[in-house]
């Protein structure tokens, strides 16, 4: 993802971990939950540790318009898109 994308993906989390903090249930484990440590986890689980560098910023804003619909929900009940950025892209070459 190039800079301004990360930027507006960042502000995205930023705003939905906002909104949502006040609507998250108890969690087995945890004194209390952290809204934007679950929204990041969200990220890596679904598009993986390196989604940086390989999501499509329409997949990852995607994603982050449903946890901000569904914020108990379990990251593997996301059916949205998870494409992926093309080897040109992502600025590798052929």
């Amino acid at each position: 993802m190039l800079p301004d994308e990360l930027q507006a993906v960042n502000a995205r989390v930023r705003a939905v971990s906002d909104r949502i903090q006040p609507l998250l249930e108890p969690h087995p484990g945890l004194a209390k939950r952290n809204a934007h440590a679950h929204v990041w986890l969200g990220l890596k689980v679904i598009f993986g540790d390196d989604w940086r560098d390989r999501a499509a910023p329409a997949s990852v804003h995607a994603f982050l318009a449903w946890m901000d619909a569904n914020p108990n929900a379990d990251y593997e009940e996301y059916a949205g898109p998870r494409e992926e950025l093309t080897a040109g892209e992502r600025g590798e070459l052929f």
